[in-house]
């Protein structure tokens, strides 16, 4: 049997590239930010009033939604709070109609009691490597990549701490770490592919 895959990552670890492939090799769906869209288009939530907020300020649209409820009283408040529990049971709902990979938006945490899920950290240990990949993925300078790399890091782990209360690099919240200094994208893929029982 197939087990879903939940992946949080490093940013410019390759993490979203690895999930992408495990998916085309698995012949399995993929989730990534869009969910989080798709769900607050349908629960009438203004995608236009996050992304304004989000460009003011820490400039990580799917970070802020978890600051807007810090920072905003009322019906917009309880908005943002609906959201993430609507993307939690969606992420719970598609992972148990089949297999599928998730990336990011706590989905660690979310099916971390689903016997029928793999949790990952996908990380890299040589910086310049991933310093690199975002100039390449990114189109932005080596300066440009550097803040990028450490905005998106400090983003994330916020985000991770504010919904699991959780920190977002300890081992002990995942099934596995993959370290993609010393592993390509291809042996990671391989990796987890054995890890969620496809032949």
């Amino acid at each position: 049997m197939t087990k879903s895959l939940a992946i949080e990552r490093e940013f410019g670890s390759g993490g979203r590239e690895i999930g992408k492939m495990v998916s085309e090799m698995a012949g399995i769906p993929y989730y990534d930010g869009n969910l989080m869209v798709k769900v607050a288009k349908e629960k009438g939530i203004s995608l236009d009033l996050l992304k304004e907020y989000d460009e003011k300020n820490t400039g990580s649209f799917l970070y802020n939604i978890a600051l807007f409820a810090s920072y905003n009283q009322g019906g917009n408040q309880s908005k943002i709070y609906e959201l993430y529990y609507e993307v939690q049971k969606a992420i719970k709902d598609l992972a148990k109609s089949g297999p599928a990979v998730f990336v990011g938006r706590c989905s660690t945490e979310i099916l971390k009691e689903d016997s029928k899920a793999v949790s990952v950290y996908i990380y890299s240990s040589d910086q310049t490597k991933r310093i690199d990949r975002i100039m390449r993925t990114e189109s932005v300078t080596e300066a440009e990549a550097k803040k990028m790399l450490e905005r998106k890091d400090r983003q994330r782990s916020d985000y991770f701490k504010y919904w699991t209360e959780k920190n977002w690099k300890d081992r002990s919240n995942y099934d596995m770490e993959l370290n993609t200094s010393t592993l390509s994208s291809e042996e990671c893929a391989r990796i987890l592919l054995r890890a969620m029982g496809v032949d």
